[in-house]
This record gives C-alpha cells, structure tokens and sequence, in this order.
C-alpha cells in the first residue's frame, strides 16, 4: 500500500489513540498519559496538514476545494487550530477531550465522502473560498470549543449546586469562570465571522443568478443560526449574559452547523450546497 493510501489510516489511527489516551489520561489524573495522547495527536496534526497540503498540490485547484474530503479535512484541521490558539491563549488544555474527537470525526467523515463533490459555479472558485468558506469554517471551529467549554460548564456548575462532589478528573479542570471565557471569545470573534461567510454567499448567490435568496434548505438553517447568533451576541456585550444560558445556547448554535454541514449537505438531495458523486 502506498504511502498517500496509508496516510489516512495513519492519521486516523493517531487521533483515536489520542483521544483514548487523553480520556484516560484524565480518569487517572495522569499527567504522563495525557502527554503521550498530545504527543500522538500532534503527529496526527502534522499528518493531517500534509494530506491537506498533498490535496492541493495533486489536483486543480477548483477541483480540490469544491472536493468533500477536502473540505471536511479542512474543517477538523481548523478546530485543532482553534483549540491550539486557546490553549496558548487561555492555558485551556482541557478542551482537548472535545477538540480531538471532532476532529477525528471530521477526518474520518472527509474520508468516508471521497469522491463526493459541492456544486460551485466556475466564478466563485476564487475569493468565494476564501471569504465564504474560510470564514463559516473558522467560524464552526470556534463554535466547536464553545461546545466543549459550555458541555463542561453546565457539568462542572450541576455537581457545584446539588453540592454532589466534583469527580477526580473534574478536580483538575478550570473554573466557571474559564469556561465562560472561552464563551465569550467564541461568540466575540465568531459572530462577525459567520456573518461575513453569509453575507459573501448571499453576494455572489447574486452574482451568479441574480437572486440573493433562494429558500434552499441550507440557506433557511444557516439564517436561522445567524439569528441566534446574533441574540447570544447581543445578550452577552449589551446586557453581560454570563454563565449557563450562554453556555447552552452556543451548544445549540453548534449542533445546528453540524446539521447543516453533515445532514443537509448529505441527505437533502434537492439543496443546491449539496455534496454529489
């Protein structure tokens, strides 16, 4: 088997043990275990910047990002960034047991859809990429720490009430106040994000067919998410939303862009995003 066919296999395998590992690893509250599984996940990275990087290289360009296993790569790798760029930020090292499994999902997901393709008209191959694409996935990357961040916040805020006795592993994790952070930073840098993504697919919708809004089914998810959004945007800088209601709205707002990326792209046939053979 050569090495392009075993690489996805490789970097499968390198998440897997690496979120296994980092689970254990804070079950135990073993620092060495939770190393080792950081160790196996950043070789899994670096795999995974390459097979991006072999993509673009070994096809056209309009091929490559119009490519379902491409972009899904892209997505996973982005979520790793993100939580890279928190824990250097925040020293919140604990949303690795949220950050690997997504992006050992996404991977396997790119995988799993090889050979399925979007449909993109030929003049949006371009700055469409990078203004629609780049910002909604950077956008969902962000999205996805806030879920870990408002997961772990509900859990940790539930045992602290009914004084039900923080478990060992949760003695080790961060504060509410952490938490909440990681919150606030999401919904701060990634409102504005998402909202220029639309705002760019609306224009060149328009462009392309002189129609800004078409009811396609992803279009109606991905406003609704925007409205949401935008209420968690103004209720936390207009009104200083703390804590749980925050927390569980940004969970909402991320499983939403996950139906919308996995459920309609998938199985909603008549959706002009969708991915086909």
């Amino acid at each position: 088997m050569a090495l392009p066919d075993l690489l996805p296999m490789l970097i499968i395998g390198l998440y897997f043990l690496g979120t296994g590992f980092y689970v254990l690893g804070s079950a135990l509250r073993s620092e060495r275990v939770k190393v080792m599984a950081l160790s196996l996940a950043a070789i899994g990275f670096a795999l995974h910047g390459v097979d991006l990087a072999m993509q673009l290289i070994s096809a056209p360009h309009r091929d490559v990002v119009t490519s379902a296993r491409f972009l899904f790569c892209l997505l996973g790798f982005g979520i790793l960034v993100i939580f890279l760029l928190l824990w250097w930020r925040l020293r919140l090292r604990f949303l690795a047991v949220m950050a690997l499994p997504l992006a050992l999902v996404f991977y396997a997901t790119a995988n799993a859809a090889s050979g399925s393709n979007a449909n993109l008209p030929p003049m949006l191959s371009g700055l469409f990429f990078l203004l629609h694409i780049g910002t909604l996935f950077s956008s969902m990357a962000l999205l996805a720490m806030a879920f870990g961040a408002g997961l772990a916040f509900i859990n940790l805020e539930k045992r602290i009430k009914t004084k039900a006795g923080l478990k060992s592993f949760q003695q080790d994790m961060p504060s509410l106040d952490t938490f909440d952070k990681v919150n606030h930073w999401v919904v701060v840098i990634g409102f504005p994000l998402y909202s220029l993504g639309l705002i760019s697919g609306f224009v060149w919708a328009w462009l392309a067919s002189k129609r800004v809004f078409s009811f396609d089914p992803k279009e109606v998810l991905a406003l609704v998410v925007l409205g949401l959004y935008a209420y968690l945007f103004h209720q936390r800088l207009a009104y200083g939303w703390r804590g749980r209601k925050p927390a569980v709205m940004a969970i909402a707002v991320f499983l939403l862009t996950v139906l919308s990326m996995i459920g309609i792209n998938f199985l909603v046939p008549t959706t002009f995003h969708g991915f086909k053979p």
